[in-house]
């Protein structure tokens, strides 16, 4: 196979292995089988009903909901309404997000919460509410929580309320009183971490699409599931690793997939006691994505009063300033969450608290010159940390 036909065969599956990108969904048939049964008795039914959905980052758990927003079942009997918690200026904002998704008019929080109980009195098309990381309008009392998952029980709202987040306990753990009415108890879905099986066949399958499952190596698709596997059972990480292989295979001269590549990338992403065997220089060096993190953590920490509080969310607010500015891919909060988890296991953070969210404290334990070490672009420091407009 010549090196150019590589490089455009290299092309493809980059593109495939996007984990935004999807035409089927290995290993979670059942769930969307179980989601379109959901559905179809809301509508049989004539009866509004709620969902919680819960799993670890990286477990299908949006992507098997938005695979049936495009179908018959969705567009030809609902309006659908998505909002993604963690992109909103706070919790307060969501009446706002869904008033205008469901183009009822906007105002303040409280105008915007009648407009929409007002429009679910009315006569009107079946509502598909969808609100991913919903632990992220967690309040003091749970006001919100507790009125979006009422909404179902209004006369005639006709709705569908489905909220989606990591934690498997949240609705015993923050809305306990939706046990007190048979009415208000919201259906749960659980979606476990991937096995090494269905990671592997997920990669493969993704490959054979893009027509270039020759390249990679059974054996290497093998071990690199399997250590994924074993760590989270996170399916965008796998993709990612997998492309930064091919990318790094694509920098060679022979622009061969050899089993020492997926090593060199594991240990560079992983970089933890449990790292393979690899003698390649680099394995200590973070990847771009949580380089970032560290940077947007370090901007933060040298304009900030010792006396403040740093949040996951402050850090997560800079770190999409910075992806923007420097046209990088801007990750979600459940996929920042998942690299700010790696770094505190290499040490370089401390996350406080059990639940990781969006008002979790982050500490940094490693000093600047301890940071550069393992930086491979260290002028990206000293650009992000000369750049305070990156802070407004």
């Amino acid at each position: 196979m010549t090196g150019d036909h590589n490089k455009s065969s290299f092309g493809r599956a980059l593109l495939n292995l996007h984990s935004g990108y999807t035409d089927s969904l290995p290993g979670r048939e059942k769930h969307i089988e179980c989601l379109k049964s959901f559905l179809k008795k809301h509508l049989e039914d004539h009866c509004s009903v709620s969902m919680y959905i819960s799993g670890p980052p990286g477990t299908g758990k949006t992507v098997s909901l938005q695979s049936l927003f495009a179908s018959h079942l969705v567009t030809d009997n609902f309006t659908t309404v998505y909002v993604n918690c963690s992109m909103i200026k706070s919790a307060n904002h969501v009446y706002a997000k869904i008033a205008e998704t469901l183009k009822i008019g906007s105002g303040t929080q409280r105008e915007c919460i009648s407009t929409i109980e007002q429009y679910l009195k009315s006569k009107h098309k079946s509502i598909l509410m969808v609100l991913d990381e919903i632990d992220q309008l967690s309040s003091k009392n749970q006001s919100i929580l507790y009125q979006i998952f009422e909404w179902p029980i209004i006369p005639q709202s006709n709705m569908v309320v489905i909220g989606i987040a990591n934690s498997l306990d949240l609705t015993d753990r923050l809305l306990p009183m939706l046990k007190t009415k048979v009415s208000l108890q919201p259906e749960l879905l659980n979606f476990p971490p991937y096995t090494k099986t269905e990671l592997a066949n997920i990669i493969s399958h993704r490959l054979e699409n893009a027509g270039v499952a020759e390249l990679f190596p059974v054996n290497a698709i093998q071990l690199l599931s399997a250590k994924i596997a074993s760590f989270r059972g996170d399916i965008r990480y796998a993709l990612d690793v997998t492309r930064r292989v091919i990318e790094l295979a694509d920098e060679k001269i022979d622009k061969k997939i050899e089993l020492n590549d997926v090593i060199a990338v594991l240990n560079n992403v992983y970089s933890t006691s449990g790292a393979l065997d690899n003698n390649d220089e680099n394995s200590e060096k973070l990847p771009l994505q949580q380089e970032l993190v560290v940077c947007a953590l370090l901007l933060l920490l040298s304009s900030t009063k010792k006396s403040q509080v740093i949040t996951i969310g402050k850090v997560f607010d800079v770190f999409k300033t910075i992806c923007k500015k420097r046209n990088i891919q801007v990750r979600d909060l459940s996929e920042f969450i998942t690299m700010s988890s790696l770094l505190e296991t290499r040490g370089i953070i401390k996350i406080l608290g059990q639940n990781i969210n969006r008002l979790s404290k982050v500490l940094l334990l490693w000093d600047k010159n301890e940071i550069d070490d393992v930086l491979h672009d260290k002028q990206l420091l000293v650009d992000v940390l000369n750049d305070k407009s990156l802070l407004i």
